[in-house]
């Protein structure tokens, strides 16, 4: 793997940029439009699993059926565990079982190599990967570790309300990134962006979603849905994931400003 210029990932930052324009902000904010690129025949969301001590074994379904709630594709976890929208104590779950919210931000390594082995055989053989991974997260950078090192300058998005290192690789790179090796084992940070040379599909994490949005091909997109290792629901490009664009699950008091 080596770094590349943000310029890689500059038809995101584009694609985005059209449904983050003033006169549409409002309609589209939050929504999977202004997260993954439109342009494809289909688009999924893979929910991050949730965490019980140190094990990420329990799946949102899970939760709802503790919890009389309902999954569905613009399920807030928030809504579907019945809390409040932000908590860091444990919450109870299935058996009574106290459980942590999933991961925002990142996919556990088990989900990204899952992804990555559904990516790969719809994926045209030998060309570049590219990842892009926020630079906002606290000790990852360029050089530092097993983090690759070079030139390349950040892909910026929204006008820099994120901005991104690149990064470009192979598949076997996606499913394991170089850094999840550095000497402390502490780098586990999955790719915020992700998509082939050919831009047949596009993977986004968004850094304040505990889900993970792609879009492709419709038959991409059903492999993932039917994965037994992702648990997965089709959306589409107006799938509302904002904190309150859970409308079928009952809100847990009053709306957080």
């Amino acid at each position: 793997m080596e770094t590349a210029s943000g310029a890689e990932g500059q038809w995101i930052a584009d694609a985005l940029e059209r449904y983050m324009a003033k006169e549409l902000h409002d309609q589209w904010i939050g929504t999977v439009a202004t997260t993954v690129p439109d342009g494809f025949e289909a688009y999924v969301r893979i929910f991050h699993r949730v965490g019980s001590g140190g094990a990420s074994e329990w799946r949102w379904a899970d939760i709802a059926r503790a919890k009389g709630t309902q999954l569905h594709p613009a399920a807030q976890f928030h809504r579907l565990a019945k809390t409040e929208l932000y908590r860091d104590a444990p919450i109870d779950g299935p058996n009574g079982v106290e459980h942590w919210r999933p991961n925002t931000g990142e996919l556990d390594q088990g989900q990204l190599a899952a992804l990555a082995g559904v990516l790969a055989a719809h994926t045209a053989e030998q060309q570049d990967i590219f990842q892009a991974v926020w630079n906002g997260w606290g000790g990852f950078e360029p050089g530092a570790g097993a983090i690759p090192a070079g030139p390349g300058g950040p892909l910026t998005v929204a006008k820099g309300f994120r901005k991104y290192w690149a990064f470009r690789g192979t598949m076997a790179e996606l499913a394991r990134p170089p850094w999840f090796d550095n000497d402390l084992g502490l780098n586990t940070q999955s790719p915020n962006l992700a998509w082939p040379a050919d831009r047949s599909w596009c993977l986004a994490t968004e850094v304040d979603f505990d889900s993970t949005l792609l879009g492709g091909t419709a038959e991409l997109i059903a492999a993932v849905v039917q994965s037994p290792a992702l648990e997965a629901l089709e959306v589409t490009l107006a799938t509302d994931l904002s904190s309150e664009g859970d409308r079928t699950n009952t809100p847990q008091g009053p709306p957080v400003p």
